[in-house]
């Protein structure tokens, strides 16, 4: 059986980064590829960011995307380090449209969170969402 391998991306206050990911294992598949963050890091200047590490990659495929804010169905509800304007924006639906793919978008706690109860890195065995 092949495996899926989605990019993953997480989008921080300093930095965004990014490579595929198996996502039966965990295990990065490429380099990692980093790019400052924009100062102003509205979500058209994220996404363009992101568009171009899209592009260092030339990758084709599915998404899955880390936010530092509260995100419920797509929308990011909170703006923890990047700008404002992404309370109330619906950023899935955005970066879907914008990098022409399918977009899981997540909490990056969230998706930390997640990757170490799936694959281990809790030292105690016990993971809090």
């Amino acid at each position: 059986m092949e495996s899926a391998i989605a990019l993953g991306v997480d989008i921080g206050g300093s930095g965004i980064k990014g490579a595929p990911v198996n996502v039966a294992t965990g295990e990065l598949v490429a380099k990692r590829i980093r790019i400052p963050t924009p100062a102003l890091s509205t979500p058209q200047n994220i996404t363009d960011t992101v568009s171009r590490l899209v592009q260092e990659h030339a990758w084709q495929g599915p998404i899955g995307i880390a936010v530092p804010g509260v995100v419920r169905d797509g929308i990011v509800e909170t703006a923890a380090n990047i700008h404002d304007a992404w309370i109330g924006f619906d950023a899935r639906t955005h970066l879907s449209d914008a990098l022409k793919t399918p977009v899981s978008l997540l909490n990056d706690a969230d998706a930390g969170g997640l990757a170490a109860a799936r694959f281990g890195g809790s030292a105690a065995g016990v993971v809090i969402l």
